[in-house]
C-alpha cells in the first residue's frame, strides 16, 4: 500500500543523497523511510508495515494465491534477509542478525534471499516457516538497521563494498550461484552506501510490501470472517 506520500519521498531522499551538504537531511528521511517499513516505533499513526501486521493471521502469511508467485511469508523473508545482509555486511561491515539460532526459530533450512525460488519452493517454505519468528527476525533486522542508518557519515556516501564484504555475501550463502540469485553480487557490488540506501533499503522493500497488501486483500476476500 504505496502512500501518497512515499514516492516524492523517494524521489527526494535520491536527490538529497547526491550532495554532501544535504547528506544529514537525507539521512534523517531515510531513517523516517525506513520506520515505516517495519514494527519498531510507536506512535499513534502506524506505519505502513504495521498496518500490514493489522490482523495479519498466520494462514494469511503462509498463503500463496492462484497464479501469484509469492506469499507473504516468501516476500517478508526476501526483502528481511536483503536488508539484513545489504545494512549489516555491505554498509556497516558487522555481523548479520540471523544465525543458526534465527534458522531453527523460523523453521527454514535456507540462508539465501530466495531470488532463485520456484512456485514450489515458495510452497515448501510456506509450509514449514514459522510466522511469529519470521516476523519476530523482521523486527530485529529493522532495530539493527535503524542504528546503522543513525550512525552512517557523510564520508560513508560514497563508499562501495570491499572485496571483502562481497566475499562475506558468499561464505554466508545469502545468495547462491544460480543465475536468479548470483547476479545481485554485482548489482550490489557496483552501488555506493548512498545507492543501497535507496535500492534495496528502502524502495525495494516498499515494493514487496505492497505485494503483500496484495495477497492479504485476496485472501481477506477467500476466506471472510
Amino acid at each position: 500500500m504505496v502512500t501518497k506520500d512515499w514516492n516524492p519521498n523517494q524521489k527526494t531522499l535520491s536527490e538529497l543523497l547526491k550532495k554532501g551538504e544535504t547528506f544529514p537531511d537525507a539521512k534523517a528521511l531515510c531513517v523516517a523511510m525506513h520506520a515505516e517499513l517495519h514494527d519498531i516505533v510507536k506512535n499513534d499513526t502506524p506505519s505502513i508495515y504495521q498496518e500490514l501486521l493489522n490482523g495479519l493471521s498466520p494462514e494469511c502469511v503462509a498463503f500463496r494465491p492462484t497464479n501469484h508467485f509469492s506469499s507473504i511469508a516468501w516476500d517478508i523473508w526476501h526483502v528481511t534477509r536483503i536488508e539484513d545482509a545489504i545494512s549489516n555486511i555491505l554498509i556497516a561491515d558487522a555481523e548479520q542478525v540471523f544465525d543458526k539460532e534465527w534458522m531453527e526459530r523460523i523453521r527454514v533450512k535456507i540462508s539465501d534471499t530466495g531470488n532463485a525460488f520456484g512456485e514450489d519452493d515458495v510452497d515448501a517454505l510456506d509450509r514449514t516457516i514459522d510466522a511469529k519468528e519470521l516476523l519476530l527476525y523482521r523486527k530485529a533486522v529493522g532495530k539493527k538497521t535503524q542504528k546503522t542508518l543513525r550512525d552512517i557519515t557523510e564520508a560513508d556516501r560514497k563508499r562501495k563494498p570491499t572485496q571483502g564484504q562481497l566475499a562475506r555475501i558468499l561464505k554466508e550463502k545469502v545468495l547462491t550461484k544460480e543465475k536468479d540469485s548470483i547476479w545481485l553480487l554485482d548489482f550490489w557490488g557496483n552501488k555506493t552506501v548512498a545507492g543501497l540506501l535507496t535500492m534495496p533499503i528502502t524502495r525495494h522493500q516498499m515494493v514487496h510490501i505492497n505485494d503483500c497488501f496484495k495477497i492479504k486483500r485476496i485472501y481477506q476476500k477467500k476466506m471472510p470472517n
